[in-house]
């Protein structure tokens, strides 16, 4: 069974038509057929699709079913995560999506040594969309950036804003509480500069660790996204 996302606009009197990337990705990579059965998400309703007809790069499937979405977490997740080399972050952006993560920000922080060139946002956004397919969710996450810390706390949606630090002294679990939202941040490989974290400490960030053991920046903000979706 497929799952693909698609703007309203394709959805129409019981039928979806799938073109473009995904319809070209049906119909050419994965080969539907009609009689194959599939789920089309778009505005927050999962659409469950009887394929009716396939022409060239065009999907036509007829809806059988109807529900909300089901595959969101019931916590919101932004993360904000310094730039790395391009496969470090492609992860970041892959294994987030797949566990829960809302909103990417990415974050050209003080230390941060990749310099990602601004074509970049086009493959991360893709990124995202194929993983959310893979994973099911019930939305693409966004992706943004990237800009200064300065600018991505003001873009964060006003969650709670837990800092990860190897050397805090506090647990991610026990930072967790009723907060509706999570903001994440997660330094470069040198790490947030003093005033960096000073920036932090202002918007009330708690800091918080992952353990004893020292995870790589590709792993903790999944790890941690993972954490807070399977506590809330």
């Amino acid at each position: 069974m497929f799952w693909t996302f698609v703007a309203a606009s394709e959805v129409a009197s019981g039928r979806v038509v799938i073109a473009g990337p995904q319809g070209h990705h049906l119909a050419r990579v994965l080969r539907v057929r009609p009689g194959e059965r599939g789920v089309a998400v778009s505005n927050g309703t999962e659409y469950e699709l009887e394929v009716v007809e396939v022409a060239g790069t065009r999907v036509v499937g007829r809806v059988v079913g109807e529900r909300p979405v089901q595959g969101e977490p019931g916590v919101g997740i932004t993360l904000l995560q310094a730039v790395r080399p391009n496969p470090d972050f492609d992860a970041v952006i892959e294994g987030g999506t797949a566990v829960g993560i809302g909103r990417f920000i990415a974050v050209q922080a003080e230390r941060s040594v990749a310099r990602p060139a601004t074509q970049r946002l086009a493959r991360w956004q893709a990124i995202a969309g194929s993983a959310a397919e893979q994973s099911h969710r019930g939305a693409v996450p966004e992706v943004v950036g990237p800009v200064s810390l300065p600018v991505a706390l003001q873009q964060a949606d006003g969650g709670k804003l837990l800092v990860l630090e190897p050397s805090a002294s506090v647990a991610l679990v026990r930072a967790i509480d009723a907060s509706p939202a999570y903001t994440i941040a997660v330094g470069p490989e040198g790490g947030w500069t003093d005033t960096e974290l000073s920036l932090m400490r202002e918007r009330d960030g708690v800091f918080v660790n992952l353990g004893p053991r020292i995870l790589r920046a590709r792993l903790a903000p999944v790890v941690a996204a993972a954490i807070l979706v399977q506590q809330r």
